[in-house]
């Protein structure tokens, strides 16, 4: 038989390199996105898909050409229709609905049942677990067809119990990817493969709409992991160079570069050694030099990770992306004295007043991310829930507190082991009569009071002469029934309202103290595509959260040193419009938020090079564990390797990271 070509066994180590970042993202159940470069065809995304295939993963091809990342709805929808996987026989089945029918040939009479038990280990709550019990129970007629076609071209669907499932939109898209991953873990598979061709069609839209699926991209990156992320899930970017440098590519949105792209280069020769696991960039070709002995002999064994390695590895493949580990955060933590001192007199001030604000402040890169990581770990050690809200391109509602507390709810994390969130803990309120009657009798409590949260509370009681309406209480405190209410004072105050409620019951029924609320990205306010009005309304906004209506609470404006630059800038001209708009609130205090602008921000500081020494030591230490590999550099001299011409922290810790990955794949070099 003769030797393969060059081109195949490069693909063959292409395949084998995915194939482990699969295994990996099983073990960790971690989700990732990474680029595929050069001229693919049909064959090579055909023998990824079947690798991923033979493996016990789903798989979904979308062209981008065809679907774009600009209506995440629209591309969820064509993923799902056209998910490929097996079925209990082990012939090859595509849809949503012939996973669905699989697993209800597998369990026959207890599907329902089953379904909801692995729903429950699997954490799938929301419009896809309602939909998936739904369908199950009507199989073998056109309806369930019918309900997961509607469902997914964003129509309204009515359940037989009644329940309204949300419309499937670009407001709830990134969730509903969260729920489909789940949904397929649920069901049986052990993971998603979404493999995105003709990635280059997004350096060739309008300049509105690459921002925004670039926005988009850079947050799947950012809220991949996670107890409400994807989970087990790899996204391919599947295209030609055009993607990353022509004129609107890639590196044209620095945010996304810097954490996609990192300090990789286009160039072939930049592009050393063979495939990698876990690479953010990998050429589909063998780079110019790349020689028949390189390639000689089969690709490494693919191998899952002890259990024991779980932990260790998740937080390496982090570090090898560029991104700081959302687990063992502490044991990577370098030159935080100086912020711990600041936190810790902003929860203290907290305890003792209604509020306090703060800025913090850093370049793309620096380490704001992984500080702001660090904050809300602090707080969960306080026993503070924390609350995220990001300017997210995906829901341009940050000015519409109707629409954007359900998104906030869903982002934000209670204190204790689960590591769950407000509706987790609401679904576990209402899961027992006795849980139920505590809720019941916290409501009736706050609702006495002459507290923010008391309108609220009185509007989740309506009706319950005879006990608590779940329906009714999980719609109010899940702010369902506001998210299409429009932007008049009323829905705002009644939004705000909510949130004060939720922070009544945890401290309640949790023993929680006064929340963190994290406001990120605000550097989105001022991307292509967004008006003057958008940002008038959501400084307004912006203002009930900074301007100390929550009680206890410490709140963070994330921000670029640019952005905060223009934000103060042009805030005052905007702020005074709304001072003077007959719908202003109250509690949306335009003039307290415009003095809070000009606070000094909690700047992430440079890293001199003892720091930075023992950074790169704790990241190497990590990846070491993680793979099984002895130590083979000294603390010096990672520095010294690979520091040269990294300008930020996160630079000199993914290039070790990288190196340990290249030593665990290939360890004969």
């Amino acid at each position: 038989m003769s030797a393969p070509s060059l081109d195949t066994a490069w693909r063959r180590q292409v395949i084998a390199a995915r194939a482990q970042s699969l295994e990996d993202a099983a073990t960790t159940e971690t989700a990732s996105v990474a680029v595929l470069l050069g001229a693919p065809d049909d064959d090579f995304v055909n023998d990824l898909e079947s690798d991923a295939l033979d493996r016990g993963f789903a798989t979904a091809t979308v062209s981008l050409a065809e679907h774009s990342l600009h209506q995440l709805d629209d591309l969820l929808g064509a993923a799902a229709a056209g998910l490929r996987l097996y079925d209990v026989k082990g012939s090859r089945k595509h849809g949503l609905l012939a996973a669905l029918e699989a697993f209800a040939a597998e369990h026959g009479r207890e599907a329902e049942a089953r379904f909801e038990e692995f729903a429950d280990v699997e954490v799938l709550h929301g419009d896809l677990r309602d939909l998936a019990l739904e369908v199950l129970g009507v199989l073998g007629g056109r309806t369930a067809s019918r309900r997961v076609t509607a469902f997914f071209d964003g129509k309204p669907i009515t359940l037989s119990d009644d329940t309204e499932l949300r419309q499937l939109s670009s407001r709830t898209a990134k969730n509903g990817m969260n729920q489909l991953t789940r949904l397929l873990r649920a069901l049986g598979y052990r993971g998603l493969r979404l493999m995105l061709t003709d990635a280059e069609a997004l350096a060739g839209l309008t300049r509105v709409q690459r921002e925004v699926a670039y926005t988009v991209l850079r947050e799947l990156i950012d809220n991949a992991d996670g107890h409400r992320g994807m989970m087990r899930t790899e996204i391919l970017l599947i295209g030609t160079p055009a993607l990353v440098d022509r004129v609107g590519g890639l590196r044209a949105h620095p945010a996304l570069a810097s954490r996609l792209l990192g300090d990789a280069t286009v160039e072939a020769a930049a592009d050393v050694g063979l495939p990698q696991p876990h690479r953010t960039v990998q050429w589909i070709e063998p780079p110019e030099g790349t020689t028949a002995e390189e390639l000689a002999g089969a690709p490494p064994k693919v191998e899952a990770v002890p259990d024991s390695r779980a932990k260790a590895l998740h937080t390496h493949l982090r570090l090898v992306r560029g991104l700081p580990p959302t687990e063992g955060l502490e044991g990577i933590s370098v030159g935080m004295e100086a912020l711990d001192a600041e936190l810790s007199a902003l929860f203290a001030h907290a305890s003792h007043d209604s509020s306090v604000f703060a800025i913090l402040s850093g370049d793309y890169g620096s380490g704001k991310t992984h500080r702001l990581l660090h904050l809300e770990s602090l707080a969960l050690a306080e026993n503070r829930p924390v609350f995220r809200l990001s300017v997210e391109r995906l829901d341009e509602d940050l000015g519409n507190p109707q629409r954007h507390l359900r998104r906030l709810l869903e982002s934000s994390t209670l204190p204790g082991r689960q590591g769950h969130g407000p509706l987790e803990q609401l679904e576990l309120w209402l899961a027992s009569a006795a849980a139920t009657k505590h809720l019941h009798e916290a409501l009736e409590e706050v609702s006495m009071l002459e507290v923010p949260g008391a309108k609220a509370a009185a509007r989740a009681l309506r009706g319950s002469e005879e006990g608590l309406d779940v329906d009714h209480v999980r719609s109010v405190l899940g702010a369902l029934d506001l998210e299409q209410k429009p932007g008049a004072p009323t829905y705002r105050r009644d939004a705000y309202a909510r949130l004060h409620l939720w922070v009544e019951l945890l401290a309640r029924l949790a023993d929680t103290d006064g929340p963190l609320i994290v406001l990120d990205e605000a550097e989105n306010l001022f991307r292509a595509g967004v008006s003057r009005a958008e940002r008038r309304t959501a400084l307004r906004s912006l203002s009930f959260y900074c301007g100390g209506w929550i009680e206890r609470g410490v709140v963070v404006l994330a921000v670029t040193p640019d952005t905060l630059s223009i934000l103060r800038s042009e805030s005052a001209e905007l702020l005074e419009e709304i001072d003077g708009q007959a719908t202003h609130l109250p509690e949306e205090d335009v003039t307290m938020l415009r003095r809070r602008l000009r606070s000094r921000p909690l700047s992430v500081a440079r890293m001199g090079r003892e720091e930075l020494e023992e950074l790169a030591d704790r990241a190497y230490q990590v990846g070491c564990k993680a793979r099984g590999l002895r130590r083979e550099r000294s603390r010096e001299e990672l520095l010294e390797t690979f520091a040269k011409g990294a300008k930020k922290p996160r630079e000199v810790v993914q290039r070790v990271a990288q190196h340990v990955e290249g030593r665990a794949w290939s360890p004969a070099d």
